[in-house]
């Protein structure tokens, strides 16, 4: 029970998650008569934006409901010479980040892709990765982990004084904990990607943590790839001949939660031409419902997608017997998303899944479309059909 709490810990996170910042606090905005220009590039991320000029990069954190609300200012100087007072909500860096502190798997895997682990110096907690690279180091004792249980250890974070924390975004309240890091005056970046409302737009985030380590033309190059080769695997998928229903995850206690209609899994099931049975919800997180009601919607449904930790249909039983009266339990249609995982259980969507959508949804097409899978080269990344 552990195990599948830990997993709810984190399946609730995604849906919903050395540098001198000695510099005085002050209402100066003097660096503003200084022109910035804007990265165009940024197609599809909403919640965040970065100009610069030759002195400077700025990094803009929208965190408010209005994606125009500035929550947060990143400044990373080119030239150290500058000596800018900071004002509320900004952080100044004199370099590039090298030593940070990065609170998901997801972070820590952008910095990964971006070929810079030796950039971080601490993670959340090493039981939820797969990735060999980053076990390597932690066993290594080059890597520490914070956050051993649901809150992170403050006395080892003000110790190692990490130049940056990444952290989850719903958890920005900036209170008791929270506060004191911020009196140990140590930046840190409550991550948005969660509120994006589409995949390609999360998986756009490596650009945002790329400026923080100057690996920005090979983020720009990682993301231009996924984004071909989704828009390509979406157009194809718009040529099946069949639309199958859907629905995805398993209760916890009495309360099922399942993506709402303009989440990140309902726009993969959308691009991948499926029918998600809770398409016409205007959430971009999660619902929280009853199992009558999920029941009422979904069991005429063709596919069940998510089971948590699942990995056999006598187990799935063992959590709640009614889940055999759904159409696809009796049709055997059930996959989950941990065709890969570590000794502790835990599957490597969670770890890579938001930063490449295209392998989940070539997935999802291998999966709904068996008459497409001659154009799609190769077996499933991340899912495997359970029994």
């Amino acid at each position: 029970m552990r195990l599948l709490y830990k997993f709810i810990y984190i399946f609730l996170t995604l849906i919903v998650l050395s540098c001198d910042n000695s510099i005085e606090k002050s209402t100066d905005k003097s660096y503003i008569d200084f022109p910035v220009k804007k990265d165009t590039s940024i197609h599809y991320a909403k919640r965040f934006s970065i100009s610069e000029n030759e002195k400077f990069k700025c990094i803009y954190l929208f965190g408010n409901a209005d994606i125009k609300d500035t929550t947060g200012i990143y400044i990373i100087l080119k030239d150290s010479t500058l000596n800018l007072k900071k004002a509320k909500d900004e952080f100044f860096f004199k370099t590039s980040c090298k030593k940070i502190a990065s609170l998901s798997s997801v972070y820590t895997n952008m910095f990964c892709e971006l070929n810079a682990l030796q950039n971080v110096s601490a993670i959340e907690n090493v039981d939820y990765y797969n990735n060999a690279e980053v076990i390597e180091k932690f066993n290594n004792q080059k890597l520490i982990e914070l956050v051993k249980g649901s809150e992170i250890d403050i006395e080892k974070t003000i110790v190692l004084n990490p130049d940056i924390i990444f952290s989850f975004g719903m958890n920005g309240d900036k209170n008791g904990e929270n506060k004191k890091i911020e009196w140990a005056n140590i930046p840190t970046v409550f991550c948005l990607d969660h509120l994006e409302e589409t995949p390609l737009a999360r998986a756009e985030w490596i650009k945002f943590y790329a400026a923080f380590v100057r690996k920005e033309q090979l983020a720009d190059s990682i993301f231009k790839m996924i984004e071909k080769n989704y828009l390509s695997l979406e157009t194809l998928a718009s040529t099946a001949k069949t639309q199958p229903t859907v629905f995805t995850e398993i209760k916890y206690g009495d309360v099922w939660y399942v993506p709402g209609g303009k989440s990140f899994v309902a726009t993969l099931l959308k691009d991948a031409n499926a029918n998600y049975v809770f398409k016409d919800d205007t959430h971009t997180g999660s619902l929280n419902l009853s199992f009558e009601e999920v029941y009422t919607t979904a069991k005429n449904a063709d596919y069940w997608l998510n089971l948590a930790l699942v990995n056999s249909k006598n187990e799935l039983l063992s959590f709640e017997p009614r889940y055999a009266e759904f159409n696809a339990f009796k049709k055997g249609n059930l996959y989950n998303n941990n065709k890969i995982v570590n000794q502790k259980g835990y599957s490597n969507y969670w770890e890579t899944a938001i930063i490449y959508p295209d392998r989940v949804l070539s997935d999802l097409i291998l999966i709904f479309h068996p008459e497409l899978n001659t154009e799609i080269k190769g077996e499933l990344n991340y899912y495997k059909k359970i029994k």
